[in-house]
């Protein structure tokens, strides 16, 4: 995988917050009993059943055209990426969780639990607004086991410093969020150098996948592109997998 702590948050341009209110969604630590015998007996004889390559989840990703129109958005050197035909294997060792990983391209690593692919991208402007996204793909149970555990680890960063530069004081609101699939979290952060920006995050489990998407702007433009393109992310990922 992929990280690029982000930090444009701190500095750019002035607007005003906009309040969304969410409501809880229900959620599920394990695969439903109601699963189809022949689909679980699939899973167990192969773990990389419903699994997709890097490559395939490359298709998925949103482009510039997917970003605030008039805003200068441009892929970054280096970006796309993904795993590309093989698929990993779990984690070798488990990995302690820093609450900065929250500000960075993905934070997956923080569930310790390895995807089996992945795929992602980078995008920035002039004013330092950025917007970054993944899409993780996992074996048999394991997105339901990453999804909590990835869970519990944003409700445990309220508050932290991000020291990568001059040090700052971060505070992060989680809550879930409807849609955009089977399970979403929402992390809207601010900082105490700059208030007016926000860098928010949603994290969604949409069947075997989690997707995500973060974004830094000004709080209300933040909050908003965060959204709309996890909804198209999860709109393409259930349109190849069928979840």
């Amino acid at each position: 995988m992929f990280r690029r702590t982000t930090r444009g948050f701190v500095i750019g341009g002035a607007l005003s917050a906009l309040a969304v209110g969410v409501s809880a969604c229900s959620s599920s630590s394990i695969p439903k009993a109601t699963e189809a015998p022949a689909r679980a007996s699939a899973e167990s004889a192969d773990p990389d059943h419903d699994v997709w390559t890097g490559e395939d989840l490359s298709t998925l990703l949103l482009s510039v055209g997917d970003l605030p129109k008039g805003k200068g958005y441009k892929v970054q050197k280096g970006y796309p990426v993904n795993s590309g035909t093989h698929f990993g294997g779990p984690f070798s060792k488990p990995v302690k969780a820093r609450c900065e990983w929250l500000m960075s391209t993905t934070w997956s690593e923080a569930s310790n639990v390895g995807p089996a692919s992945y795929a992602g991208s980078y995008f920035a402007n002039s004013a330092q607004d950025e917007y970054l996204e993944e899409i993780d793909s996992y074996r048999s149970a394991d997105a339901w086991t990453a999804m909590d555990r990835l869970k519990k680890y944003a409700r445990g960063c309220s508050t932290f410093k991000d020291t990568d530069g001059s040090p700052i004081t971060v505070t992060a609101a989680t809550k879930p969020l409807p849609g955009p699939g089977d399970d979403s979290l929402e992390v809207d952060m601010t900082s105490d150098v700059n208030t007016v920006m926000g860098h928010t995050a949603v994290v969604s489990r949409i069947g075997h996948d989690i997707i995500f998407s973060s974004c830094t702007d000004a709080r209300s433009q933040a909050i908003q592109t965060a959204q709309e393109n996890a909804r198209k992310l999860a709109t393409a990922v259930k349109a190849k997998t069928g979840n």
